[in-house]
C-alpha cells in the first residue's frame, strides 16, 4: 500500500512538473514573439499607410489626369512612379526661423530662366547624428496667395545615383497650435520637368544641399520611350 502511494505521489509530481515546463514554455515563446514583432511607430506624425494612399492616387492621376505633367505617349506606357519604402527615420521634427523680412531671390530654372521667390525662413533638423538645415522658400504672385505653407528645394547625397539628379521638393505645412514642424521627406516628390521637359522648374539653390542621403519619397522617373 505504501509503495502504491509513493508511486501515485512520484506520478502526480512529474504531471505538474511537466504542465509548469509547459507553461514556461508557452511565456518564453510569447515573450519571443514580442520582442520579433514589428513595433508601432512611436512618432504620431509618421504615416506609412496614408503615405502609400497617396501614392497609388498619385499613379491615378499621373496615367489618367487631364492635368497630368505626363505626355499622351507617356501616359500609354506609364507603370507607376518609384519610391523608397516610408522610413520613420525621415519624418523629422524641424524648428523654424521665420527671417523678419523675407528676401526676394531669383531662383535659376530648368529652362535657364530665373524665377523671383521669397526666402521666408530656415528649417533646423537632425537626419540621426546630423544637423542640418534647409531654406524654405515663398511663392511670389498668384502662386503665393494660394500657397498655405513653405515651398523646400533641396538635393543631397542620393541625387544621380536614386534620385532624380537636379534634386526634389517637399512642401512643408504651418503647424497648427504648438504642434511643430514636420518635414517628411517619404512625401518629397521630382519636379515635373523630369517627366516632362516642356516644364520649368527650379533648381535647388546651393544653400540647400545636403551632404546626407536622404533615403526617402521619390526616386528618378525614366521615361517609358527613352
Amino acid at each position: 500500500m505504501t509503495a502504491f502511494f509513493l508511486d501515485s505521489f512520484f506520478r502526480r509530481s512529474a504531471d505538474i512538473l511537466v504542465c509548469a515546463v509547459c507553461v514556461c514554455s508557452i511565456f518564453v515563446v510569447a515573450a519571443c514573439e514580442r520582442q520579433n514583432k514589428p513595433q508601432s511607430s512611436i512618432n504620431p506624425y509618421f504615416k506609412p499607410d496614408t503615405i502609400l494612399l497617396e501614392r497609388k492616387e498619385k499613379d491615378t492621376y499621373w496615367r489618367e489626369g487631364e492635368a497630368s505633367p505626363l505626355k499622351a505617349e507617356d501616359k500609354a506606357l506609364f507603370q507607376g512612379l518609384t519610391y523608397f519604402a516610408p522610413n520613420e527615420r525621415y519624418c523629422v521634427e524641424a524648428r523654424f526661423e521665420a527671417l523678419l523680412q523675407q528676401d526676394t531671390v531669383r531662383l535659376q530654372t530648368s529652362d535657364n530662366e530665373l524665377r523671383t521667390m521669397l526666402r521666408a525662413g530656415y528649417f533646423y533638423f537632425r537626419i540621426g547624428e546630423d544637423s542640418c538645415r534647409l531654406t524654405a522658400f515663398r511663392y511670389t504672385g498668384v502662386e503665393g496667395k494660394m500657397q498655405h505653407g513653405y515651398f523646400v528645394p533641396f538635393k543631397d547625397a542620393t541625387n544621380g545615383t536614386d534620385t532624380y539628379r537636379p534634386g526634389r521638393y517637399i512642401d512643408v505645412a504651418v503647424p497648427l497650435g504648438n504642434t511643430p514642424y514636420i518635414l517628411d521627406f517619404n512625401r518629397a516628390f521630382n519636379p515635373y520637368c523630369n517627366y516632362n521637359e516642356d516644364y520649368s522648374c527650379p533648381l535647388v539653390p546651393q544653400e540647400n544641399i545636403l551632404a546626407v542621403r536622404i533615403e526617402a519619397g521619390e526616386k528618378v522617373f525614366f521615361h517609358p520611350r527613352k
